[in-house]
């Protein structure tokens, strides 16, 4: 029975799994009062002082956790099968797209989502009003459009539509990239999301391509942080993610080609990897099913033992990484927690993978005390 709101609760008897990086608790308890956890520990300290008035429910057998995160996700995608379908969708559309897909992410179990970019402004919209209870949905940390160079990671839509229209906004140079960011800002953005290389869906740049130079990432870096804005940069190329590194970014995204120099970066840094390794299998799993185009599942294949070495590498560089999907186009949204079989598949143990949605997810998007 689900208590009064606002009564303090007490689950007792449980596994408790904190998501940070102790081991789980066999026989533990969780105290939430005020709609927050006020205590976890070992049955075994349970005293009765600060729990007499707290309602026990008793879930023995079960395990207690933290909601997840997922650190990557577009609440607009629903089943497109390339960035030009992205950008033929209205925004009234992604608008509704976003408010479906918000219940299905929250009742598979994700509690928080950082959006990584949007049509028009839908994200910053939605997580309002998950925030003022009208829409269901987990709690969402906002990106705007995609910031991306001339022939960069989203460049799809004709020049006349790119002020108001699509998925990416064009970008090049460090003032036009100021000028992008203090819109979003305007927008009520809380992350900036830049498109540093290609991907396997652009039409014109290749994964291995470096599509902002060193200056107009750092021009971005470094305004959005005055701001106090946090920044993604999506890296599929060696120079994108040092770059992207040494600029200060916050979370680089994919980190399919990494080399030593770039490891070591970032080891130096207080950056986190999102290595999406959704994006790499739901091509490699359902291109052929979806028909998805050649230069797509090609270029899956070059980048696959690249991909995985790199995530392989930075896991026993101990780097922190952060589970986030990138589904809703392949895989379902829904289905979120796919990222985090991959995670255990190609190395990464349980305990681990549920850290990586959970206390170093919540890390990597500067919201520990959500």
């Amino acid at each position: 029975m689900t208590p009064p709101a606002g009564e303090p609760v007490c689950f007792v008897n449980g596994r408790v799994i904190d998501g940070m990086d102790h081991a789980p608790i066999e026989s533990g308890f969780v105290l939430v009062e005020d709609g927050r956890i006020a205590r976890v520990g070992a049955m075994a300290d349970l005293g009765p002082a600060r729990t007499h008035e707290a309602r026990r429910m008793d879930v023995a057998g079960k395990t207690v956790m933290p909601g997840l995160i997922d650190c990557h996700a577009h609440l607009i995608y629903s089943g497109f099968r390339k960035l030009e379908d992205i950008d033929r969708c209205t925004v009234e559309t992604a608008a509704i797209n976003a408010v479906l897909n918000a219940s299905k992410i929250l009742d598979a179990g994700y509690t928080t989502v950082r959006d990584l970019g949007t049509i028009g402004n839908v994200a910053a919209a939605v997580r309002d009003a998950v925030a003022e209870g009208r829409i269901r949905g987990p709690r969402v940390v906002a990106s705007g459009r995609v910031l991306h160079s001339t022939s960069g990671l989203a460049d799809t839509l004709p020049v006349p539509w790119e002020t108001c229209c699509g998925f990416g906004l064009r970008v090049d140079g460090p003032q036009e990239i100021l000028k992008a960011i203090r819109q979003q800002i305007r927008n009520g953005v809380d992350n900036i999301k830049l498109g540093a290389s290609g991907a396997e869906g652009s039409p014109h740049a290749h994964t291995w391509m470096t599509t902002l130079n060193e200056d107009e990432i750092t021009m971005a870096v470094h305004e959005a942080h005055r701001w106090g804005r946090t920044v993604a940069v999506h890296c599929q190329s060696y120079e994108a993610v040092k770059f992207a590194l040494r600029a200060g970014a916050d979370t680089i995204e994919h980190g399919t080609r990494m080399d030593e120099e770039g490891l070591a970066l970032f080891r130096a840094s207080r950056a986190v990897l999102v290595p999406t390794l959704s994006t790499l299998y739901s091509v490699i799993e359902l291109g052929a099913t979806l028909s998805l185009a050649p230069k797509q599942r090609e270029e899956m294949d070059v980048n696959k033992p690249l991909w995985l070495d790199s995530f392989r590498r930075a896991r026993e560089a101990g780097i922190p990484i952060a589970a986030g999907g990138d589904i809703g186009n392949r895989y379902e949204h829904g289905t979120n927690a796919r990222e985090l079989e991959f995670m255990v598949r190609e190395g990464m143990s349980p305990h681990d993978a549920i850290g990586a949605a959970t206390g170093v997810a919540a890390r990597a998007i500067h919201r520990e005390g959500w």
